[in-house]
């Protein structure tokens, strides 16, 4: 069987072509489009039409029921158990409060979304599992999340060979790049994106002398990569003066601590993420790190890391994927219904969530189908006006353009924990390679 007939084939074994049966209103005035429901984000059953009442299925998702009986299923995928379990909460938060507004208002395609939730333990093995599981059980329309580069990888490549659309939450390049694959489009950063953004104002602001330590996986290493090339070549005077790599899931930093401290760097930029950032930032502060060297990330200002690391975060820079002090109309809207629905303000993970969600109901509405070689049509040709601005995925990679920024992350401000003073902020042509530079081949 040729390639594209398998696909055509695997596609509608899943998934028969459904054609419009109402307006698909968007919910949320602003983040959401148009719409009569309640901008305010308020959630409670039985409102804005009084005929979606929710109900938790077995597999973790939940669903309003629909008096046709039509549904759109999609399959999120979280590291809840792990050194990402803190990011991942957030992240399911986003995609539960983004299904319940869509479903307020009309649904996609006037059908009822319903979300399957699974966890993937951070490992590719389990990933790959339970996105089987979500296709071939739960017969999902779609794949999201993952969080972990080498999680999202294994799961690319599974949603290439069943044809299921794919949109992983993690950063490590070759996702977009010269691992691209039809299936895949992504919204979150790349690495070489928060680069581009950073190690330019790194080395212009705090010297040409650099360390580089990562986490030894996929997404560390891309950092590591990308970071070490987008600063030589921005100047020729740069020099790396030390390299190390900790286990994911590390717990002791100190004899990376103490190297780099001796060293004569003068800025250090860190490939780590959720618990491992935190326990980083914690001994740094502790053993005298930070105040000998400038520590920058491309991830620190997530808020989960913020928050858990507290005063050890402050007076460290780093890339601003998402800042709930954003100033757009879109962005306050998200973040009054996120309060609104969980009492406390949405971060990086919970919006990509919430931007996924409704570039994928666009590219519905755009194609009046949820078929997958519909949605892969149409994905590329729709933009949706979201917390960070308007942003669509490019044909040449599936890869979303956006700006970047690069903060200091300071004392806290409007919220209890450490907030960021953005200090620079490059286009979105700026952080992102052109396409005659990608070598990505659908």
């Amino acid at each position: 069987m040729a390639d594209q007939d398998r696909r055509i084939w695997v596609g509608n074994r899943r998934t028969v072509l459904r054609t419009i049966g109402a307006s698909g209103v968007v919910g949320l005035a602003g983040c959401a489009g148009g719409g009569s429901g309640d901008s305010s984000g308020e959630t409670t059953d039985g409102e804005a039409g009084g005929d979606s009442t929710e109900t938790e299925t077995d597999a973790g998702g939940e669903t309003a029921g629909s008096s046709d009986g039509e549904t759109v299923k999609l399959g999120w995928l979280y590291p809840s158990t792990g050194p990402y379990g803190g990011l991942a909460s957030y992240q399911e938060q986003g995609a539960k409060l983004g299904i319940k507004l869509i479903n307020k208002n009309g649904g996609i395609n006037g059908m009822t979304v319903e979300g399957f939730h699974e966890d993937t333990q951070a490992d590719p093995q389990t990933g790959k599992q339970k996105a089987r599981k979500l296709v071939q059980e739960d017969d999902v329309d779609a794949l999201f999340g993952t969080i972990s580069s080498s999680v999202g990888s294994a799961v690319a490549g599974y949603a290439e060979e069943e044809n299921v659309p794919f949109y992983p939450d993690v950063a490590a390049d070759g996702l977009t790049m010269d691992n691209c694959r039809r299936t895949t489009f992504r919204y979150e950063t790349r690495a070489s994106q928060t680069a581009a953004a950073g190690a330019p104002w790194a080395v212009d602001n705090f010297g040409t002398k650099v360390w580089i330590h990562n986490a030894d996986y996929l997404w560390g290493n891309s950092v590591a990569s990308a970071w070490e090339r987008v600063a030589k070549e921005h100047s020729s005077d740069v020099e790396v003066v030390g390299s190390t790599t900790s286990e994911l899931g590390a717990t002791d930093f100190s004899s990376y601590i103490s190297q780099i401290t001796s060293s004569d760097a003068e800025w250090v930029v860190t490939g780590l993420n959720g618990g491992d950032a935190v326990n980083f930032l914690k001994q740094a502060n502790s053993y005298g790190l930070k105040s000998e060297k400038t520590l920058v990330s491309p991830v620190n200002a997530f808020q989960f890391i913020r928050k858990a690391a507290g005063e050890a975060a402050q007076n460290t820079y780093s890339a601003v994927r998402y800042y709930e002090g954003f100033d757009t109309e879109a962005n306050a809207e998200f973040v009054d219904a996120f309060s609104n629905e969980y009492d406390t303000a949405p971060d990086n993970f919970s919006h990509v969530s919430w931007v996924y969600l409704y570039l994928y109901k666009r590219a519905a509405e755009e194609a009046g189908s949820v078929a997958a070689d519909d949605i892969i049509e149409a994905q590329t040709s729709v933009s949706f006006d979201g917390p960070m601005g308007e942003t669509s995925y490019r044909e040449c990679d599936h890869q979303a353009a956006r700006p970047y920024s690069m903060g200091k992350i300071v004392a806290p401000g409007d919220y209890e924990w450490p907030d960021i003073d953005v200090m620079t902020t490059i286009s979105a042509d700026e952080a992102t390679v052109p396409c005659s530079d990608v070598s990505c081949q659908f």
